[in-house]
């Protein structure tokens, strides 16, 4: 990841790395993850990362947006420490995901609802959006010799990075959508 923004500029414009790797980071964890099976282990990094930096903070946003009332019910701490001690053999069973979640849930709710597939919402909008908005503002913003980040930009790289994405061969909004934030933020501290 860290090769693949670092490809997207001019060359001398983004300094090497001198700190530690994002890795690192995650370096106060190891003695939680090494006592935990490799499913209960990425989903402490889950839980860590992606849950709040992600997908509360898309929730959280699109609801507010629409003015409605979203409760987060599986959050409750003890619940989830309860959970993370579970053994994968409880949680994924012959193929099946959240097996004792739909063992439970099977008294309460009908076979359709339990065998239905999972829809997310904030990804989706914001997949659609960008999808849409794929040819417009991001090639005006990326690939315009007259936008402030084109100076700083490989258009060579920017432009595989695009191919690579549009073509369903890499998932690359975010990087493209920071981007055009970037540019966005230049444009308006000028």
């Amino acid at each position: 990841a860290e090769a693949t923004l670092q490809g997207l500029f001019r060359p001398g414009h983004v300094p090497a790395a001198t700190g530690p790797a994002p890795v690192e980071g995650w370096e106060a964890l190891r003695p939680q993850l090494r006592a935990l099976d490799e499913l209960n282990a990425f989903q402490l990094l889950e839980v860590r990362s992606s849950l709040p930096d992600e997908l509360l903070l898309y929730g959280d946003k699109l609801s507010m947006a629409h003015a409605l009332e979203a409760r987060v019910p599986y959050l409750d701490r003890p619940l989830v420490e309860f959970l993370q001690r579970l053994p994968a053999s409880l949680k994924i069973r012959r193929g099946m995901r959240k097996w004792i979640h739909r063992r439970v849930c099977g008294r309460f709710l009908p076979p359709e609802i339990l065998r239905r597939k999972k829809r997310g919402f904030a990804v989706n909008v914001v997949d659609d959006w960008f999808r849409g908005s794929f040819q417009g503002k991001v090639n005006d913003c990326l690939a315009d010799p007259q936008s402030r980040i084109y100076q700083h930009l490989d258009p060579a790289a920017v432009a595989a990075l695009q191919h690579r994405h549009a073509s369903g061969q890499e998932d690359q909004h975010k990087l493209l959508f920071s981007l055009v934030v970037l540019e966005q933020w230049l444009r308006q501290a000028a």
